[in-house]
């Protein structure tokens, strides 16, 4: 069925998983200042709690960039967090330990997370048909992986990079062109597969890999 290509390398979020978050809400951050304050005892303000998570985003993004000089860095997430908590009090955390809050975070922000109805069907279809699949996503490994394991997509790839891991996201040349050379994959033979123009149609481009840009769920193109 599927002949074209050898390897699918596939995008997460919008791709193969229908996902909405909204990190916005008052709520939410209403919700995760409490959390600071009870288990932490970081005492923030809702609304100061964003803006100051906000500007630490900023800067850490700023200073990975300073040492990676990539045009689209990628951020440790947790990171953030720790330094959330030490600047408001005398606590001093590894980001490391902090998956459990990394988490959180995730599921509280998070309205709709479910696989697409036709995913397992693509994917257990490709590798029928003998052919590799890999995940080339822009995400936090955090709580990124524990949604894999929801979903049970994990067992269904050949490997899996997260863009927490290497320090750069899609659409850098870097993070597919790592996947490729990794895997010993022939760029010709190979195929991304995306909701996005910009990040999936454009690392794919910089690569020299043919990409197919879907919506919704529907995988129709796929062949």
């Amino acid at each position: 069925m599927y002949n074209k290509y050898d390897n699918y390398i596939f995008d997460l979020y919008g791709t193969l998983v229908d996902i909405h978050t909204d990190e916005e809400s008052l709520e939410l951050w209403t919700n995760m200042a409490g959390k600071l304050k009870d288990e932490y005892g970081a005492n923030y303000e809702a609304k100061e709690l964003r803006a100051t998570y906000l500007k630490l985003c900023k800067e850490e993004e700023k200073d990975l960039q300073s040492k990676n000089h990539a045009e689209y860095p990628e951020i440790k997430i947790e990171r953030v967090w720790a330094k959330l908590i030490s600047n408001k009090s005398n606590e001093k955390v590894a980001p490391a330990s902090l998956e459990d809050l990394c988490i959180y975070f995730r599921e509280e922000s998070r309205d709709k997370f479910t696989l697409y109805k036709d995913t397992m069907n693509l994917i257990n279809g490709l590798r029928k048909d003998g052919k590799k699949v890999f995940l080339l996503s822009n995400a936090q490994r955090f709580f990124t992986e524990k949604e894999l394991d929801e979903t049970g997509l994990t067992p269904c790839f050949d490997d899996i990079f997260i863009s927490s891991d290497k320090g750069v996201k899609k659409p850098q040349k870097e993070f597919l062109e790592e996947l490729i050379k990794s895997n010993n994959l022939e760029p010709s033979r190979c195929v991304m597969i995306g909701n996005e123009t910009f990040s999936d149609g454009g690392v794919a481009e910089k690569n020299g890999v043919d990409a197919i840009i879907v919506k919704d769920g529907d995988f129709s193109d796929i062949g």
